[in-house]
């Protein structure tokens, strides 16, 4: 149940609060006055999108908060978002100067999904959209399943065909995958099997052109070698003279005592000498030029070249990567076999769940259809509506939706036919808000919301029809808080509490006040709704009589 609505800086209102009460209230006021309003304050409190155009003053920020008496399932969802638990329930939507929002819950900030989360079992606001959504999906089943006493059913069916949905979106792109690795399998393998035909891991690029050049310059570099070591071991080559340079050291070193340093080095330089030479020697060796051997290698380099063009790599490395990669690739989709088949059984898993659990819900529903069909035309009767038929079609398919495996269409007969129109195809608007309301109030007493509120709900129809419709809105908040805005005099001297808006201009500002209407003053406004501006004796009376 709201208790208390406080709005300020929003739209034509700077500052106001409202208590309400239980059982039924009235909201009335001219066109313009700010009815609408209200509601969509009430509406930022259930999620609504924010906008900085809703600012009164520009330069301030906008509050709403409302603030409810508990419900079970309103503590349930507290405990399980880990939120503060109190005695009432306390809601709050700020709008900052740049548009953008915070929601807080019981003073602890949350996210927009949370606040819809909670609002949603504690508040419905039902205004012309409610006859524009009738036909979908979400209203024709919420309507019937909110008959149901088995919530653990409607959750199991709920929780299976989510994993039903995540596995067939699974299946789909695992089957995509595989497609598309399907059309690259043969390139792949073929891709494979070449390089597969080299050892490729045994290949020493640098080294295999290193020979290459030693094989192709062989002549030439026996020729070096030879006078290389010719200048080194001929008489009195680069050897003796080495020699000979040692000797002038150590005969200077017996002269000169501090001489013993660069003597030592004279002697590693013929040491280091003599190492290169030996090193030379031993790893290049003469030998014969090799026509076979550099052939040999001239095609391996060609090979190597051949192969890093055609798969578009710099170096033999990349080449090797390349080969893995591929090999990779193959060994995921020789698993993606065994993961479709997984998935297969999954889908078959949940779909068989689904199937199950949606044939019992099909059940439980057919079994409430003929009760409820009964109590709306019940209600239909007692709104002037004797002469319609209201019925629910249920029909049971292999189809699995988010909603059953049944579809779901609410139909209606007028003027005693028997021929049955979809309700969204109905013409008649007073009698389609009548079917609505009919709808409402046999569901308000199954489901657990406190707040219902009606947003011009009896539009469309007049006289006699319209105390009907106050009545059955007085029916309802014996057990359900219900707010209505109304332009209809009948409806409104039916309500327990009546709530009058009014536009003012104060300081050459309009500015919106709401106030609760004694007896004296109900007469008065009820008065103005029956005869205009100019509310005669006849229509004070009238308007004393309505009250009474």
């Amino acid at each position: 149940m709201l208790q208390k609505l406080s709005i300020s800086n929003y739209a034509l209102i700077s500052d106001v609060s409202i208590d309400f009460k239980k059982h039924f209230t009235v909201i009335t006021g001219e066109t313009g006055a700010g009815k609408s309003i209200i509601f969509g304050a009430i509406e930022l409190l259930l999620g609504t999108r924010a906008s900085n155009k809703v600012l009164k003053n520009p330069n301030f920020k906008c509050v709403v908060e409302g603030v409810f008496l508990q419900n079970k399932q309103v503590l349930s969802k507290l405990v399980e978002m880990d939120l503060d638990v109190n005695e009432d329930l306390i809601i709050r939507r700020e709008i900052r100067k740049n548009g953008t929002s915070r929601s807080f819950i019981n003073d602890s900030p949350v996210k927009i999904d949370q606040l819809k989360n909670i609002s949603q079992y504690i508040i419905e606001i039902n205004g012309q959209h409610l006859i524009n959504k009738m036909d979908s999906l979400k209203f024709k089943y919420d309507f019937i399943d909110s008959f149901l006493n088995n919530n653990k059913l409607l959750s199991n069916y709920k929780n299976s065909f989510t994993n039903y949905s995540k596995a067939v979106d699974k299946q789909i792109n695992l089957k995509k995958r595989a497609a598309i690795l399907s059309e690259k399998k043969d390139f792949l393998n073929f891709q494979l099997d070449e390089l597969s035909n080299y050892n490729l891991e045994q290949w020493d690029e640098e080294a295999i052109q290193n020979e290459y050049i030693i094989a192709s310059n062989s002549e030439e570099i026996n020729d070096l070698l030879e006078k290389m070591n010719n200048t080194y071991g001929r008489s009195g080559g680069l050897s003796d003279s080495i020699e000979e340079l040692k000797t002038f050291s150590n005969d200077f070193l017996s002269h000169i005592h501090n001489f013993s340093t660069l003597n030592d080095r004279i002697k590693s330089i013929k040491i280091e000498i003599e190492d290169i030479f030996h090193e030379i020697n031993r790893n290049f060796k003469t030998s014969s030029p090799d026509k076979n051997k550099l052939i040999e290698l001239d095609e391996l380099l060609k090979k190597i070249n051949y192969l890093l063009k055609k798969f578009n790599v710099s170096d033999l490395k990349s080449l090797i990567d390349k080969k893995n990669a591929v090999a990779k690739e193959l060994m995921e989709f020789n698993e993606m076999d065994s993961e479709i088949n997984q998935v297969d059984k999954e889908v078959q898993l949940y779909q068989s769940q689904c199937l199950k659990l949606g044939r019992q819900l099909y059940d439980l529903r057919s079994k409430q259809v003929p009760i409820i069909e009964k109590k709306i035309n019940n209600v239909l009767e007692t709104l002037s509506m004797g002469h319609a038929n209201f019925k629910i079609d249920l029909n049971l398919s292999n189809e699995i939706t988010r909603y059953g495996i049944n579809d779901n269409s609410l139909l209606i007969s007028v003027n005693n036919t028997s021929k049955y129109y979809p309700l969204h195809q109905f013409s008649s608007g007073g009698e389609l808000s009548r079917v609505a309301l009919a709808m409402k109030y046999i569901s308000s007493s199954f489901n657990s919301l406190s707040t219902l509120i009606f947003d011009e709900i009896d539009s469309g129809v007049s006289g006699k029809v319209a105390s009907e419709v106050g009545y059955l809105l007085k029916e309802i908040s014996k057990t359900t808080q219900v707010i209505n805005i109304t332009h209809l005099p009948q409806v409104a001297a039916i309500a327990k509490y009546h709530l009058n808006v009014s536009k003012n201009d104060l300081s050459g500002e309009m500015e919106t006040e709401i106030n609760y209407l004694r007896k004296e003053d109900r007469i008065q406004v009820l008065a103005k709704m029956l005869g205009g501006d100019k509310t005669g004796k006849a229509a004070l009376n009238n308007a004393l009589e309505l009250l009474n």
